[in-house]
């Protein structure tokens, strides 16, 4: 019997490696559903369609393999929105396939018909409805491609249940992801780029979060290697603020010379102006997406920054760099804590203070867990505090909720390592009930619930901009979030006095469960960048 769409479309995903299908089930994705019964292929089904996609998002950028999420039509798709935009700006390899109103039904007023890709265009790199059920195979292949090439990011791709459900007199093509051959650099872009760098006092390169994942970071530390050149990753909503620069930030201010690395002069370098940038430091700016260039670029480039860095640090041999602190000034200054901050990761006081929590936790990174951290105040202060080689945070977007479902993500692609996830009580709330398809699939991660009773990021704004006796709206409940882990089947840990932390930690690891440890802490404003700065 001829294959369906949807066996098509399944027999694609099979061949090009992909081993997950991050879901919620629905009318129109059921033929999917059903292609999948035998195949090499599972189905981690969701509580929530946003959390499919966050899920696929932390499989895309710990692999670099594009994750596949996979949503029914109308609401579910439309569920599944912010996900993308949180995916794209993390520069993240995510493919998201909807269920979508039959073709023949379009424009009659369909059971939940909408203009998908229309939704889908503004947050991602591609987006389209198949129609052909013979090239369903096809289009998913270059989708897939498409995700993971140049600066890596969402695609999208609508799927009639008419064109799933259609029988088609073709052959499956046995095919994996097509790979398009990198497109080497002019020789004069390599060129004008050395020049500038090599002329410069204090040159930096400031990476994009798609350079920072370990094959491309890997690139850049042999031009460093080779140059002396330092660079920092630019990948937190708060930009030249991010608390995880430390001190870096204020070296900013004495570049003279920027190499943007599939990085743009966006909110989060504030556009390129002074400050934080020097009034005359000047831009290198090498991109795989045309945009409008910034006023302030002095040589840009389109061409994919992997490719780009390779040949100029092949480059780069050929020439002598002069000996020079900076790099490792800027990498002492990334390093560099306040004074105090030993102390507080001591620190006997109640409510716990954000540093003592920190203090419980980097052990564990530094043998290997995956630290993914939420938005917020107590996530700002993860992300300064801890250090560790797999890292996941929410990213440019800027977005809260993501969390809990880009650990599950971490689970699925580190099996062999502890997942440990940061995140507020007031974040905990958009996927609570992910722990319900952790325990469903034997995700054991660990949630570490910094709970302050508000929503403290918006509460520090309002007190800063307002005064205390107008910040309304961002109270809650010290609500026991451990006992609603407990009710489900994982693991919970309610804790009030810092010496029950590391205790607490253990047992929840040792559990082999989903679990949580709900942790009273202070609710303090996210530390400084400033060298300095006294943190609390």
């Amino acid at each position: 019997m001829p294959p369906t769409g949807a066996e098509l479309l399944v027999e694609a995903l099979v061949t090009a490696g992909v081993r997950h299908l991050f879901t919620l089930s629905g009318n129109q994705i059921l033929p999917v559903y059903d292609a999948t019964v035998g195949r090499d292929i599972g189905l981690i089904h969701t509580r929530h369609e946003a959390a499919a996609v966050h899920m696929a998002d932390g499989w895309g950028r710990l692999t670099e393999d594009p994750g596949v999420a996979l949503v029914t039509a109308g609401p579910g798709h439309l569920n599944a929105l912010s996900a993308l935009y949180t995916a794209r700006m993390a520069e993240s390899p995510v493919v998201l396939l909807s269920g979508h109103a039959p073709r023949g039904e379009l424009g009659r007023g369909a059971f939940q018909e909408v203009d998908q890709v229309g939704t889908a265009r503004a947050v991602t790199k591609a987006a389209w409805r198949v129609d052909d059920p013979a090239r369903l195979g096809d289009e998913v292949r270059a989708a897939l491609a498409l995700a993971r090439a140049g600066r890596p990011g969402p695609v999208h791709l609508s799927l009639p249940g008419d064109v799933l459900e259609a029988r088609v007199e073709a052959t499956p093509r046995d095919a994996g992801v097509a790979r398009s051959a990198e497109t080497p650099v002019a020789d004069a872009a390599i060129r004008a780029a050395l020049d500038l760098l090599a002329a410069a006092t204090r040159p930096l390169v400031l990476l994009g979060p798609a350079m920072g994942r370990p094959q491309r970071r890997a690139d850049v530390d042999r031009l460093t290697e080779v140059t002396g050149i330092p660079a920092l990753l630019m990948e937190s909503p708060r930009g030249v603020n991010d608390p995880a620069l430390r001190a870096a930030g204020t070296c900013l201010g004495e570049a003279d010379v920027v190499l943007l690395l599939g990085k743009r002069l966006d909110y989060s370098l504030r556009f390129g102006e002074a400050p934080p940038l020097a009034t005359g430091c000047r831009f290198v700016q090498v991109d795989s997406e045309a945009g409008r260039p910034p006023f302030r670029i002095a040589l840009g480039v389109l061409a994919d920054p992997s490719a780009f860095v390779r040949q100029l640090t092949a480059a780069a041999r050929e020439r002598a760099w002069p000996a020079s602190s900076w790099a490792r000034e800027v990498e002492a200054a990334r390093r560099a804590e306040p004074a105090e901050w030993a102390e507080l990761g001591r620190s006997s006081r109640q409510p716990i203070h954000p540093l003592r929590v920190c203090a419980a936790l980097q052990p564990k990174l530094a043998a290997g867990a995956v630290f993914v951290s939420d938005g917020g105040e107590f996530g700002q202060w993860a992300q300064a505090a801890l250090d560790a080689p797999h890292r996941l945070i929410n990213g440019l977007s800027g977005s809260i909720g993501s969390g809990l479902s880009l650990a599950l993500g971490a689970r699925l692609a580190c099996p062999d390592r502890p997942v440990l996830v940061t995140l507020g009580d007031g974040t905990f709330g958009y996927h609570a009930l992910e722990f319900d398809t952790a325990l469903r699939y034997a995700l054991p991660i660990v949630a570490i619930v910094g709970n302050d009773a508000r929503w403290n990021a918006e509460h520090q704004l309002q007190l800063r901009q307002y005064g205390p006796e107008r910040a309304v709206g961002c109270t809650l409940l010290p609500s026991r979030y451990d006992r609603l882990v407990d009710a489900l089947g994982g693991h919970g840990e309610f804790v009030e006095h810092p010496q029950d932390l590391e205790p607490a930690l253990e047992r929840a690891l040792g559990s082999g469960r989903p679990a949580c440890l709900n942790i009273l802490i202070e609710g303090l404003p996210a530390p400084a960048v400033r060298a300095g700065a006294s943190g609390h």
